[in-house]
């Protein structure tokens, strides 16, 4: 007798030769796609066209981007953005600094510069710190500088190079009032003297002092010294005020030339 053949094994091998074929397919194509997209990484599309600076005022983009070690050309894969990172922040006026690839072929540098906060007076000049105390110039005049100059501050010894960070009581105690000023409160500010940091005395645009006791309350204080000034200024009496302590908020104490 003739063998008998199954119709339905024969189906189920087809379907599993077809099966594995499928199966053989689907990987030859994700190798295919792998190679390609691979290919695609390389090619010449994503070489760096252009490298964008923003935030810096202070530092050049040239010198910005001599010191990155960043090249235009370079695959942009290729660029080591955190040493580049790193090389950028040993520089003097930058403060913080954050490199983004935007595909296909930029780089982005964002640049937060360091800003001047205040001027020490010395024999020989003016010293430039940030709110940080790190001197970051000398200067013999302002120069349009929007800074509060501090007195009653020993000057830096000779030879202090830039980049130091300044340290000090008193430093450290104007520094803290500087820190709780807005920006309005800081332009009526012409100097701070600190000679003695629990007796601060600011000089203010009105030709009027204000004594502030210790760091502490800044804007509070300063807050009762500018009512009592427009009220005084109201009264006609401003030209001949001398000072108001507000050492003792609660309590302030006007003195008249």
């Amino acid at each position: 007798m003739g063998e008998v053949v199954s119709f339905e094994k024969e189906k189920k091998r087809r379907r599993r030769r077809v099966g594995s074929f499928a199966w053989l397919g689907w990987l030859l194509m994700m190798l295919l796609s792998l190679a390609l997209g691979f290919g695609f990484a390389q090619s010449a599309v994503f070489n760096i066209r252009s490298i964008e600076f923003n935030g810096n005022q202070q530092v050049s983009d040239e010198e910005l981007l001599a010191l990155s070690g960043l090249t235009i050309g370079e695959h942009i894969y290729a660029a080591n953005i955190e040493r580049a990172e790193t090389m950028l922040a040993t520089h003097l006026w930058v403060q913080q600094v954050d490199i983004t690839r935007r595909l296909p072929s930029t780089l982005q540098v964002n640049v937060v510069e360091r800003v001047p906060a205040a001027a020490i007076t010395g024999a020989d000049g003016l010293y430039i710190v940030d709110a940080a105390g790190m001197l970051l110039m000398k200067k013999k005049l302002l120069e349009g500088l929007r800074v509060i100059v501090l007195s009653g501050i020993e000057a830096p010894p000779e030879g202090t190079t830039l980049g130091t960070v300044l340290e000090g009581d008193k430093l450290a105690a104007a520094m803290a009032v500087i820190h709780q000023m807005d920006e309005s409160s800081a332009g009526l500010i012409s100097e701070m003297d600190v000679s003695d940091p629990q007796k601060i005395t600011l000089h203010t645009s009105y030709g009027v002092d204000f004594y502030m006791g210790d760091k502490n309350d800044f804007m509070n204080k300063f807050s009762v010294g500018l009512k009592i000034l427009q009220a005084e200024n109201d009264k006609g009496l401003l030209d001949s005020l001398k000072y108001i302590d507000v050492s003792l908020p609660d309590q302030p104490v006007l003195a008249y030339r």
